[in-house]
């Protein structure tokens, strides 16, 4: 499986522990733009989130000097100027090791709104299909021509989206938070809208409001991180248009939420009046990562509670339950959007 914090764990061992060309090189990502920094133990750090800014500058400047027949035989450009910055025979681990973090980081993005919510994007190319240390095999020129790929899977208008749609998403939990805890006549119609069967009692009702006070808490941190990765699930380049996002569930072990988002999510750049189903797809996204939640049934079959077909004890575990009811408790779904869900 394709996860990212595997990959992320990895490219933080090898910044650790290897070094690159030196002496340019090796001083340029110590000193210059210390680029081990940003890999922190509990995720991306926001306090060095300048250096894949400097990263993909240095790359650019330095193929830009490449000579221009060296570009023609060798692939050049970035390609090039990353396979040599890796080049250290006295370091331990390999040169591919130390080319795959670069091409990494190169595609790691922090992407922030003005006194907006932080989000890390990780953003690699297209032509890939394996994630980049598993994807850098091969001879020489064939890697090099992989480092040079740069068509990346998200464009920075969908990266706004993103931004755009987290903020939307951290509005309602934080909201639902407060409207959840306090117990209300409004929280306590909504839950028994999108939670209680027929048969359910005030037993059902009291143990939905403590689990989903406890899980919207979370959900509402994850939504505040400041090291939350959106990014791609590589197993689903060939689907990825067939699917909004996806997320493991209780998370990947790594301390930061990661996100999946896929083609259907980003399909809606365009469509302003759909933000609130990207926000409803990272709510329910998160409620996989942070409470475990299961896909027992999506919108498109219906999420009205029934006693026989889905009754409270899989409701209280649906992710998509869990993301409409906040859309709804938050005043965030339209008639027309409800109705063609509660059925």
């Amino acid at each position: 499986m394709s996860k990212f914090t595997p990959v992320y764990t990895k490219a933080r061992d090898v910044l650790t522990k290897q070094k690159f060309a030196v002496p340019d090189w090796d001083k340029y990502l110590t000193q210059t733009c210390p680029i081990a920094s940003l890999f922190g133990l509990s995720g991306f750090d926001s306090g060095h989130a300048d250096v894949t800014d400097k990263l993909r500058k240095k790359i650019l400047d330095e193929s830009k000097h490449t000579n221009a027949v060296a570009v023609f035989f060798l692939g050049g450009g970035p390609g090039e100027v990353i396979y040599n910055a890796a080049q250290n025979k006295t370091s331990p681990g390999t040169w591919i090791e130390r080319a795959a973090v670069l091409k990494m980081a190169k595609h790691v993005y922090h992407a922030h709104k003005q006194g907006g919510q932080d989000v890390w994007v990780y953003s690699p190319p297209k032509q890939h299909t394996k994630q980049i240390f598993d994807e850098l095999a091969g001879s020489d020129d064939t890697i090099k021509a992989k480092l040079e790929q740069d068509n990346e899977i998200f464009t920075a208008k969908e990266q706004e989206l993103m931004c755009d749609a987290l903020g939307v998403a951290r509005k309602i939990a934080m909201d639902c938070q407060v409207k959840v805890d306090a117990k209300n006549d409004e929280a306590k119609k909504m839950v028994r809208r999108w939670f209680l069967d027929a048969d359910s009692t005030d037993t059902e009702l009291n143990d939905a409001l403590s689990k989903l006070s406890a899980g919207i808490k979370k959900i509402a941190a994850a939504c505040s991180s400041s090291t939350l990765v959106f990014t791609d699930y590589l197993d689903w380049r060939k689907q990825r248009n067939d699917y909004f996002g996806g997320a493991f569930r209780g998370g990947e072990g790594g301390g930061f939420p990661v996100i999946y988002l896929e083609g259907a999510f980003t399909r809606l750049k365009g469509n302003s009046g759909k933000l609130w189903l990207c926000a409803e797809t990272i709510l329910h996204e998160l409620s996989h990562h942070e409470v475990s939640t299961q896909d027992h049934r999506y919108d498109s079959s219906g999420l009205k509670p029934d006693k026989n077909t889905l009754p409270y004890a899989k409701t209280i575990d649906n992710a998509d339950s869990w993301g409409y009811f906040m859309l709804d408790l938050a005043g965030y779904l339209s008639a027309s959007d409800f109705s063609n869900t509660w059925k």
